[in-house]
């Protein structure tokens, strides 16, 4: 067997005097242990998609700002992710999410205005982009410049016959100015595109609403509520269909909802 010999240290004078040698430690080697990695690796090669985010694409700069941005809409603060979107814009002038991400942000912070400018110049440089044709014109209609908004919608469905937005903002104008047949024709389509949609279930609904259409229009409010829980405005429009219908009851219910979601 092999021995270790090694000399104990720090034993002090005491010992040297006494004309002792200082001690020998005897010790058996360690074996060295066995190494874990090759009975871990089957495992880790047998997990699916190994080595996937190594070969993954990269993150794109669009995509990372418009992730930051969102992280810190989350935390409550709009106006760094609105310093996150101005630098990417400025980077990055032709990159159109990052640019529609910040108008909204920007009318969100109560200034449309800005928000309007900066997608007027984007079309000055790319006339006729069916996306920021579409985000001017759904922001106008927000700021109620109906007319302008149906314009710009109408010329974005020119250059994308089934843009979804489109076709929701043009119907939901349109609505808005009395126009309530052909707005129905718009609603119906941004409904029948995205059966998903909160906000194209309620406008849809709202025109039935007015289009003396109740059973139809009751279906698509309650459908409203289901996709949007918490939202008082298909609450509210539900209770004033209810109530119309000689439902009190359930007029009441939906009234009481409403106001639980912070409706009025």
């Amino acid at each position: 067997m092999r021995r270790l010999f090694n000399t104990r240290a720090g034993d002090g004078e005491a010992r040297a005097l006494e004309g002792l040698e200082a001690d020998r430690l005897e010790g058996d080697l360690l074996e060295p242990g066995d190494d874990e990695g090759p009975a871990l690796r089957p495992y880790a090669a047998e997990l699916p998609h190994a080595g996937a985010a190594q070969r993954a694409a990269p993150v794109s700069d669009e995509a990372r700002a418009l992730r930051r941005a969102a992280d810190l809409e989350a935390l409550g603060r709009r106006l760094d992710a609105i310093l996150v979107l101005r630098q990417a814009v400025t980077e990055r002038p032709d990159d159109v999410e990052p640019l529609l991400r910040l108008a909204t942000l920007l009318e969100a912070d109560g200034d449309g205005e800005e928000a309007v400018q900066l997608l007027t110049e984007a079309l000055d440089r790319r006339p006729g982009h069916a996306p920021l044709l579409t985000g001017r014109g759904t922001l106008l209609g927000r700021l109620g410049l109906h007319a302008e908004a149906e314009q710009d919608l109408r010329d974005a469905l020119r250059a994308a016959a089934d843009s979804q937005r489109a076709h929701l903002g043009l119907g939901t104008s349109l609505l808005r100015r009395g126009r309530i047949q052909e707005s129905l024709k718009h609603l119906q389509r941004a409904a029948a595109l995205d059966p998903h949609d909160p906000e194209a279930a309620f406008h849809l609904g709202e025109a039935l609403y007015h289009a003396d259409d109740f059973d139809r229009a009751l279906v698509q409010l309650r459908q409203a509520a289901e996709l949007q829980d918490g939202d008082p405005r298909a609450y509210k429009l539900l209770g004033r269909l209810l109530d119309r219908l000689g439902r009190t009851d359930e007029a009441m219910a939906m009234h009481r909802k409403a106001r639980d979601a912070g409706g009025p």
